[in-house]
């Protein structure tokens, strides 16, 4: 790691000490332990990768003293570090037995052999995340808790492709704290009112940059914007309010109109170095790089992947498409050409891989503690499909990365990366062994990429406090101030007309023309 990095870290060390000191005075000023919060997380989309960011901060609010109970398919396994300061706070509310499992399921060759258009992808999205609302309202202990209202002093639900649970805040009564586990999204910007002019942001899965787009992609990127809004209302907001209804009450207000007054803080998976420099409104705090651990406990932690990576003197290439990917799914070809190049290469290879490979060079598991692979210092290049949290990790370990995008956001977060000189991007259908070998050569041997992905992670780490300990204290502020939060723009109240000015502009251009025809009445008349 270069000295950019190793004095980043030293610097995010002091803060982490002030912050320690701050979160203590302030934990005198709060409630005790004994008298904590009650919250109430909604997390039950069965992607383990969007719940990676939700779980950290829980823990962390159940060792502050909080009572936390989390409805989620992945219950905390024995060995996870429950028995610790939070024991007995955490409370794990199990839906996954109604839920179909996604983890490695996702199959490359059935699903994303044709490209699907926007439209239909977007309807897609939405309605299976109106089943995962379905299934968990059916759930009989999360029938109990809507039939049984208890108490709640904040609310907690993920901001994805419907606001159905944030009738949880409704029926509690209590302020609703969103968690954006990928970039900011229109529907997201409308909910509170953020800035998202599409001169010069760009929507969050489009490859552009930002800075000196043509006329073709600001068209193209407007139309994302606002009609991907629009989209989200009709396919989501709609069938969701018919939802909850019926399992709130008739009298339940609609759901995009609960997550608007009810949202009290929006912490999204985002950092201004990674991303793009933007205006956000004051609930809306970014948090990118929450769920990564700290560089000390992942290289004290001693394992059989320590062992190895420790032998690999000659450096070590991580491969992983992620966690709802299957990368024994991808075509033949594709597979071959990856054990052909990494057969010509000197390098140690660990592949997060469901099936069998035969070579002694490649270790293939179905599950890698990958924060602690790319926290090693013989990692040399990793290999990815371009989910938000492992190019975030890549990033704060300032790995180099080859970046092999499938669907979703994948594109753009390769596309930033490849911008800020830190990846090499490829298109998983035209892979071959020699362009492997070409991109991973190239990644490793020239030292541009590590430079560059040194000086992003030096940025990336540079905060006056860590995510964790962000999150942390502004969701404390909301318990502490309750619906009284004052934070939200009073934009969120206003109609599209009135939010670009049109009635202004529709008087003035109304006064121009009348003092127009005025004027060209008067020199009639004169003449």
């Amino acid at each position: 790691m270069t000295a950019a990095v190793v004095k980043s870290t030293g610097r995010w060390s002091v803060g982490l000490q002030a912050a320690a000191v701050t979160i203590t005075v302030l934990s005198l000023t709060c409630t005790s332990p004994a008298n904590g919060a009650r919250i109430l997380a909604v997390f039950p989309y069965n992607g383990h990768s969007h719940f990676a960011m939700a779980e950290p901060l829980m823990v962390a609010l159940s060792e502050r003293g909080h009572h936390v109970t989390v409805i989620s398919p992945f219950p905390r396994r024995k060995d996870s570090g429950a028995d610790g300061d939070g024991v007995g706070r955490y409370i794990d509310v199990d839906v996954s037995d109604t839920l179909p499992p996604v983890i490695s399921q996702l199959n490359v060759t059935n699903e994303f052999q044709h490209r699907v258009d926007p439209i239909t992808g977007l309807r897609d999205l939405c309605h299976m995340n109106h089943r995962v609302c379905e299934a968990t309202f059916e759930h009989p202990q999360v029938r109990a808790l809507i039939r049984e209202p208890r108490a709640f002093d904040v609310v907690f639900a993920e901001a994805f492709a419907t606001d159905c649970f944030a009738a949880f805040a409704h029926a509690y009564d209590a302020p609703l704290v969103s968690i954006r586990t990928s970039d900011y999204s229109p529907q997201l910007n409308r909910r509170v009112a953020n800035p998202q002019n599409p001169a010069y942001l760009v929507n969050h899965l489009l490859e552009y940059t930002g800075h000196d787009m043509s006329f073709v992609q600001r068209l193209i990127n407007a139309l994302a914007t606002h009609f991907g809004a629009v989209g989200y209302h009709a396919f989501s907001d709609g069938p969701s309010t018919e939802l909850v209804r019926r399992h709130f009450g008739h009298g339940t207000p609609s759901v995009p109109e609960i997550a608007r007054r009810r949202t009290a803080l929006v912490l999204v998976n985002s950092h201004h170095s990674l991303s793009q420099p933007r205006p956000t409104v004051p609930n809306v705090i970014e948090v990118g790089g929450l769920h990564i651990a700290q560089p000390a406990k992942l290289q004290n932690a001693t394992n059989e992947w320590k062992n190895y990576c420790d032998l690999c003197d000659q450096g070590i290439i991580y491969v992983s498409f992620g966690s709802l990917l299957k990368g024994s799914s991808f075509p033949v070809q594709f597979t071959t050409a990856f054990v052909q190049a990494f057969e010509a290469l000197p390098y140690c290879v660990l592949w997060k891989y469901e099936g069998e490979l035969i070579s002694k060079r490649i270790r293939v598991s179905k599950w890698m503690p990958q924060q602690q692979i790319l926290s090693h210092k013989n990692i040399k290049a990793f290999i990815t499909h371009g989910g938000l949290m492992g190019v975030m990790e890549a990033v704060f370990f300032a790995v180099p990365m080859i970046g092999i995008p499938v669907f979703g956001d994948q594109q753009s977060n390769i596309a930033n990366c490849i911008a800020k000189g830190i990846a090499i991007g490829l298109d998983y259908r035209q892979i071959t062994e020699q362009k492997l070998i070409k991109s991973i050569q190239a990644i490793i041997t020239d030292s541009k990429y590590r430079s560059k992905a040194s000086e992003l992670s030096a940025r990336f780490r540079d905060r006056p406090t860590s995510p964790i300990e962000t999150a942390v204290f502004w969701t404390e502020y909301v318990i502490r101030h309750g619906n009284a939060t004052n934070t939200a723009s009073p934009a969120i109240d206003y109609d599209f007309h009135q939010y670009f000015l049109l009635d202004v502009v529709g008087v003035g251009l109304s006064i121009f023309v009348f003092l127009f025809y005025i004027a060209f009445r008067l020199k009639k008349c004169i003449r």
